[in-house]
């Protein structure tokens, strides 16, 4: 009698399994057929998925690229400094902004400074801050953002830096960042907004 009670036990947990198999399969291919075909039907109660904004950032001018530490020099760059400004009608707040760096095989998430002089993985706008932190930049009005690299990149990387607002598509800038003292090291391709 205990050899059948354990066979009818195995036989439901093989039915059990069977059945969580199935039903991951059917769920995969149902959000694989949504995502292809144009979402879910009306009625149905799906949350819908909202699209991001254009972006009001875009850049002014080129970037500038340097390092440091005086030595690296033309060498490497952990220093890039550009300036953007508000395209939008309405203000926007910077301190909200996410800033990501990528060149090559570095990528970081840099964290905004306190202050006006920005430590390794931070960034900064020269802009004044209001009583509750916040950073302001008007419509039409430019501000220049310093980021402080974690670790240095070659001098011939080519960096993108991406800043993302609550809601909106990020800014672009990339391109090969130029000397300060104005060497012929290249410039800045324009800013697009892209996901």
């Amino acid at each position: 009698m205990g050899g059948s009670e354990v066979s009818t036990q195995l036989e439901l947990a093989a039915i059990f399994v069977v059945f969580v198999a199935v039903t991951t399969l059917f769920s995969f291919v149902s959000i694989g057929a949504s995502a292809m075909g144009g979402g879910s039907p009306t009625g149905t109660g799906a949350y819908p998925v909202l699209a991001a904004g254009e972006t009001c950032l875009a850049q002014v001018g080129g970037v500038t690229g340097y390092s440091s530490v005086p030595g690296l020099s033309g060498i490497y760059t952990d220093t890039l400094t550009f300036v953007i400004v508000n395209t939008g009608e309405d203000n926007v707040d910077l301190s909200r902004a996410t800033v990501t760096v990528m060149a090559g095989d570095y990528l970081e998430i840099l964290t905004r400074s306190g202050g006006s002089l920005s430590g390794p993985g931070t960034w900064t706008a020269a802009l004044p801050r209001n009583g509750d932190g916040s950073m302001p930049l008007q419509p039409g009005e430019e501000c220049a953002i310093r980021i402080h690299l974690d670790r240095a990149i070659p001098a011939g990387e080519t960096p993108t830096v991406r800043i993302r607002l609550p809601g909106e598509r990020p800014c672009s800038i990339t391109g090969q960042a130029a000397a300060p003292a104005g060497d012929a090291g290249g410039g800045i391709a324009s800013s697009s907004p892209e996901d």
